[in-house]
């Protein structure tokens, strides 16, 4: 919250970091933010638009007052009610003008962050005429959930080509509500702005943004291909201000822990302080955290990098995620925590000279705190990997998200041997087939030094309670078939390793592949779920799981065409089936942009649309906490894919008292025959995992009425 920051009364552009020191740390903890400043140019519009890429991620609502030059003829004939959209359109082609005038990296970058929030209804403008001469206040204000306020004003000298404090002299005076004496500095603004936007202001005249700007904007954000953040800005400030003379970091300065997270006050619950204090005290800084998903293994991490940020100068943290939408992720976490890490990912072109720049400063003992978030892919690129060459290992602490993928021969020569602090993060560490990949595991990240499991989540209401509704689906003949004899040859396969898979063989791989797309896409799924579906009204917030046929599948490795091109049949299958049933639907599948599956996110948080449909692609520490119904489709055999969905529908939000499961499990026929000792241990492996989901439910003895018969068939009802 805003009282937990500390503030100047007074900032200076010769002294201070502007930016830095009160925009970015004051933004990130607001919901709210009033912002007025002068004529309309490059310069006030890129004040006003000043760290706004950090209120992009908090969901808040922003109103913006800018001035324009009138007439006291145009401002008159507002006031009697004639010629507004005329005068408005005029202002508007002025503006534009101005606009498409700039080619200004910075102004770009911010006008891009005010297209994005206009575009999803988070920002609302309007325009400021004055009798004679221009609107030229300066105030901002600044509201969090707990309403308090910090209200700023001040005056700079700008121009068009003025973009930065650097080239004028910037000057902010701060005042806080909680403050009383200072009330009578800072309610004087708070109640002219309000005037100005009720239009109630003598001799001014206050109108909405012209249309033609509105669309400017508009087609501006649609033409984004990322996300607004404020690592972005930073830089993009940064190399500016380098430019003109000014050395100054392009990251706030050291991490620190917020002191509140999502409006609630910040503080480690004990399985997290557990799990620090057995990586320190068991593994020496190394060890894997088996955490359930959404017991807060980003959080357990970052508290970690802060607090040997405090301890080690010159510490380096470097996060490896699988996938890009992943380490988006965590670069949002990370500057909650004053964190602004360079985003090694996208474009080498973007990444490369920054990572350059911030090892040199490391050697040369300029910088007191770096951090990294690095995609697997990029991981292994010679650029990347010359640069972690070089940054000493007693100071560089290694964390791996979802780590398991790093167990993988693949990245054999890719991971830093001399990272002094190494944390690797998953809810499901262990390789259910693979005893050489989890030897590999513990050989670079340690041993697994905390476990949490679970039911100790669901009982500390870390996550959401559920219910649970097994749907139990037999195969067809043919499909029985198939899948015995496919569970043979897997065997066979098996045993000529003595049991053991070891790396898994190209052959053994297929075959699971075929087994997994079979057991996905059985025929009887989709009437199965229409079933169950019949005479629901479509509901806000839900996923369907479906089958991409892939056993497990690193995002280096190949996966056979025939294998996606199956999950996409089931995918479209269950889309076009929930459109004929008036479900509002969008796809979440690895050929969707990352433009679009940020829209896709926002509009499903929103409850813009009712469902999601995906393979795959939420599988793996994306979060999902809005989420309260899902319908699981196909889970492959391996326990983590199961584990890893389960986890994204048990998040908690606000609102949501209890999650809804539905989960269909497929079967051989009750009158199918087979002594294959292969297909039965599959299935009750199967089983074994649904009796223990369904152990832990709400309505416990309700799935067990279903289960029942099938768990006695397999001699496992003591499971349930």
């Amino acid at each position: 919250m805003l009282r937990s920051l500390t503030y100047k009364g007074v900032y200076k552009s010769d002294q201070d970091h502007i930016l830095e020191d009160f925009y970015f740390p004051t933004l990130t903890v607001a919901n709210r933010y009033d912002r007025a400043v002068g004529f309309f140019s490059a310069s006030t519009i890129s004040y006003a638009a000043q760290a706004l890429s950090v209120f992009v991620k908090h969901g808040g609502q922003i109103r913006l007052i800018l001035g324009a030059f009138s007439d006291n003829q145009d401002l008159e004939a507002i006031k009697q009610g004639y010629r507004e959209k005329e005068i408005s359109e005029k202002i508007g082609s002025e503006l534009l003008a101005m606009i498409s005038h700039v080619s200004d990296e910075l102004f770009q970058n911010r006008f891009e962050t005010l297209s994005w929030l206009v575009a999803h209804g988070r920002l609302d403008v309007k325009i400021a005429l004055r009798e004679r001469g221009m609107y030229h206040d300066k105030v901002g204000i600044i509201a969090d959930s707990a309403g308090d306020r910090v209200v700023f004003a001040g005056s700079a000298n700008e121009s068009s080509y003025a973009l930065l404090p650097t080239h004028n002299y910037e000057s902010i005076n701060v005042f806080r509500s909680w403050i009383p004496v200072q009330a009578e500095f800072y309610d004087p603004h708070i109640d002219s702005f309000e005037r100005l936007w009720r239009n109630e202001s003598r001799h001014t005249a206050v109108i909405d943004i012209p249309t033609a700007v509105k669309e400017r904007l508009i087609a501006t954000a649609r033409s984004m291909d990322y996300t607004p953040d404020p690592e972005i800005e930073a830089a993009i400030a940064g190399r500016i201000l380098t430019a003109t003379g000014r050395v100054v970091s392009t990251a706030s300065s050291k991490p620190r822990e917020p002191a509140t997270i999502n409006g609630q006050p910040f503080k480690l619950r004990d399985h997290q302080i557990a799990a620090l204090e057995a990586w320190k005290a068991k593994g020496d800084f190394h060890g894997t955290f088996d955490l359930a998903t959404g017991a807060g293994k980003t959080i357990t991490a970052i508290h970690a990098i802060v607090k040997l940020s405090e301890k080690i100068d010159g510490l380096t943290c470097v996060i490896a995620a699988p996938y890009q939408n992943l380490a988006d992720q965590w670069v949002d976490i990370l500057s909650i925590f004053n964190i602004y890490p360079v985003k090694c990912y996208v474009s080498r072109s973007q990444w490369e000279d920054r990572l350059r720049n911030m090892v040199h400063e490391l050697a040369m003992g300029s910088r007191s705190f770096a951090a990294i978030v690095v995609v697997n892919r990029t991981l292994k690129s010679p650029e990347f990997q010359e640069c972690l060459s070089k940054i000493k290992g007693n100071r560089l602490l290694w964390i791996g998200d979802e780590c398991h993928h790093h167990t993988s021969k693949a990245y054999e020569g890719f991971l830093p041997t001399h990272a002094r602090y190494r944390i690797g993060l998953s809810a499901t560490p262990e390789h259910y087939l693979d005893e050489e990949r989890n030897e590999r595991l513990n050989e670079f990240y340690g041993n697994i030094v905390s476990s949490y499991t679970l039911k100790q989540a669901i009982k500390d209401k870390v996550l959401t309670p559920y219910v649970y509704y097994p749907h139990l689906i037999e195969f067809t003949e043919n499909e029985a078939e198939e899948f015995v004899d496919l569970s043979e040859q897997i065997g066979r396969v098996m045993a000529r390793n003595n049991g053991k898979s070891g790396e898994i063989s190209q052959q053994l791989s297929g075959l699971l592949m075929r087994r997994a797309r079979l057991v996905g896409a059985a025929a009887n799924k989709l009437p199965m779920l229409q079933a169950v579906l019949t005479g629901e009204k479509p509901k806000p917030h839900t996923l369907f799981y479906c089958g991409d046929g892939t056993v497990e599948a690193d995002e280096e490795e190949d996966t056979l065409e025939e294998s996606i091109t199956q999950g996409k049949r089931q995918v479209e299958a269950v889309s076009s089936m929930l459109h004929g049933m008036s479900w509002d639907v969008s796809r979440f599948t690895s050929r969707e942009s990352r433009k679009d599956r940020d829209n896709i996110m926002e509009n499903f948080r929103l409850g813009i649309i009712d469902a999601i449909v995906a393979i795959r692609c939420l599988d793996e520490g994306i979060d999902v906490p809005a989420c309260s119904t899902a319908y699981i489709l196909a889970s492959s055999r391996d326990p983590r894919q199961f584990v890893q969905r389960r986890g994204r529908i048990l998040r908690r939000s606000p609102g949501k008292e209890q999650a809804l499961i539905h989960d269909f499990i497929t079967i051989l026929p009750q009158d199918f025959y087979t002594d294959s000792h292969h297909a039965k241990r599959l299935i009750k492996s199967e089983l074994s995992r649904v009796a223990e989901f369904s152990s832990l439910a709400e309505n416990r003895s309700e799935s067990y009425d279903t289960l029942g018969p099938v768990l006695r068939a397999y001699d496992l009802e003591h499971l349930i």
